[in-house]
């Protein structure tokens, strides 16, 4: 069954390059740009979700392997390894992982030293898979864990071990085409793990200081189905613009523009006055204006 996916996958892979061109020619006109917005979208997901799962999994499997060896388990480096390997399993991978050193560990150590690694081993997938994969991860996967988890249990029964593997991406793809597409978005929140946050949403867009054509359409759509007005989103989008410039000490033209949409909103216009001092052709922050910025953005953050 592995072969037949790998086969498979070869072929989606080659076939994949001639995909833009095809959607081109038969829906010219600007759908063409949202494909490519979509393709985007799923690229980072994608990298972000490898990435991710591959630094968790080593860090994982390194701090296991040396628990193991502290321990005296026998083959620790292949628990290690294979700790590693099922990290790509979501959610019980790793446990899984840990069942064989347990059980040698039942026969050759006290209770209480079997008792303190149960503890030290279920503590470190836990703080890897629980805090930092989610912390790191962010908002590029947001998939309901029930679904991961029929997802998982589907795959494996219909494709092997294999597709636990690339349930993930698969199933990110396919929510990531929903959310692009305006009838079946209600479904894409459903599958989705938090309800969506326009917060999150701009706190993602600003990370890089500009706002990218599929970034503006989703944060319009989230502003829709959320009934947020105009002044709100405004100023959520200048608060996270001001956010940003301060964490890095520069503001891009973007950012700039948001923030001084938001100033002309208050009758006062000292801050849309102060905000004309800020040299955007250098970009980095001078004192007084990280002043200015601290304290409209206080302003913001107080009228929330």
């Amino acid at each position: 069954m592995g072969l037949t996916v790998t086969f498979f996958l070869i072929f989606i892979i080659f076939e994949a390059s001639f995909l833009p061109g095809r959607i081109e020619r038969a829906w010219p006109g600007g759908v063409s740009g949202r494909v490519q917005d979509m393709q985007i979208q799923i690229q980072e997901s994608i990298n972000t979700y490898v990435v991710v799962k591959t630094g968790v999994g080593l860090g994982t499997a390194g701090i296991a392997g040396v628990v193991l060896f502290a321990f005296g388990i026998d083959l620790w480096f292949t628990w290690a390894l294979l700790t590693f390997i099922l990290n790509y399993v979501p959610y019980i991978g790793s446990l899984i992982a840990t069942i064989p050193p347990l059980i040698l560990g039942f026969v050759t150590l006290s209770p209480v030293a079997w008792f303190v690694l149960l503890i030290l081993l279920v503590s470190n997938q836990q703080l890897w898979g629980s805090i930092i994969e989610t912390k790191w991860a962010g908002r590029a996967l947001d998939i309901s864990p029930v679904l991961l988890l029929l997802t998982t249990a589907y795959s494996y029964w219909v494709w092997g071990i294999l597709g636990m593997v690339l349930v993930v991406p698969f199933t990110v793809i396919f929510k990531i085409i929903l959310e692009n597409i305006e009838p079946t978005r209600p479904i894409a929140i459903l599958l989705a793990e938090r309800a969506p946050s326009i917060d999150e949403a701009w706190r993602d867009a600003m990370k890089d200081g500009r706002i990218s054509s599929h970034e503006s359409r989703s944060l319009e759509d989230l502003q829709r189905i959320l009934g947020l007005s105009d002044r709100e989103m405004a100023k959520t989008a200048a608060k996270h613009a001001i956010e940003r410039s301060l964490k890095r000490n520069r503001m891009t033209q973007e950012q700039y523009t948001y923030i001084k949409d938001a100033a002309l909103l208050y009758d006062d216009d000292s801050y849309f006055l102060q905000l004309n001092n800020i040299d955007i052709e250098s970009g980095r922050l001078k004192k007084s204006n990280r002043v200015v910025l601290q304290s409209m953005y206080d302003l913001l953050d107080e009228e929330e």
